[in-house]
């Protein structure tokens, strides 16, 4: 089992959208497990039809195997507050994490890990369980601010446990407004100070994302043209990934 996880230290970058729409990409082709360890549960929201009885909180207090969900497509371990008790917990809690990652090896052949918009217990853990992890950025000054701390964590966590750093898969510029021109001015100099660690892709601003956090459906089983676009769009990133992340069937 390859393990991907999308993180960034700030909300409002389309983290959610962009996890549960590399649920609905990867279920269609592999066994795929999801976390959401992000505390406001969106994405147990969105992906609700992929929920199963274990809360991702139990995958911090023993190492635990998750069930796949019986009729096929991915399965999901929900959020839940309790999450939070996780940040407060001992180092220990991470390695904890990790095991239950590695109990889950069999079963499927992807997971993938949404975390919380900071640089906590949960993102640490991780971490330490990624094979590659995808950083959704803003375009704007503000987002921007933090990535030589993400770039650190990234490297920090390899370090501090003696493991090999995980593949880092880029920053994905997310929520881009292609009809701003400030916004396309912001990605062209962003693109000319990180070309080497830009994903080369963005995730456009668009209603259809909206719709399918809400309907709790991928953008690519909407009906008309922006659906389509979004479709193509969003498809052709996960390929990469895919691609990128030699990804096999178990």
């Amino acid at each position: 089992m390859k393990t991907l996880v999308v993180m960034n230290e700030k909300g409002g970058v389309g983290k959610t959208n962009i996890v549960a729409h590399a649920a609905w990409y990867f279920a269609e082709r592999y066994r795929t497990l999801v976390i959401d360890l992000d505390q406001q549960a969106n994405l147990s929201y969105t992906l609700q039809a992929y929920g199963c009885p274990v809360e991702s909180v139990q995958l911090f207090g023993e190492a635990t195997a998750v069930r796949p969900r019986d009729g096929g497509g991915g399965t999901l371990t929900r959020s839940t507050r309790a999450l939070m008790e996780v940040e407060r917990a001992p180092e220990s809690v991470i390695g904890v994490f990790r095991d239950s990652i590695r109990a889950n090896d069999s079963a499927y052949d992807i997971c993938v890990i949404d975390t919380p918009p900071a640089l906590g217990m949960r993102t640490f853990a991780g971490l330490l369980a990624a094979d590659a992890v995808l950083a959704p950025i803003g375009v704007n000054d503000y987002s921007l601010a933090g990535i030589t701390e993400l770039m650190r964590a990234i490297k920090g966590v390899a370090t501090h446990y003696n493991r090999k750093e995980p593949h880092f898969l880029g920053l994905l510029p997310s929520l881009v407004d292609r009809k701003s021109k400030r916004e396309r001015e912001l990605f062209e100099q962003l693109a000319g100070q990180l070309g080497k660690i830009l994903f080369p892709g963005i995730v456009a601003k668009r209603d259809a994302y909206a719709r399918a956090g809400s309907e709790g459906i991928p953008v690519w089983r909407m009906k008309g043209q922006a659906g389509r676009e979004a479709a193509e769009e969003i498809r052709a990133i996960f390929s990469r990934i895919e691609t990128s992340m030699e990804l096999t069937h178990g």
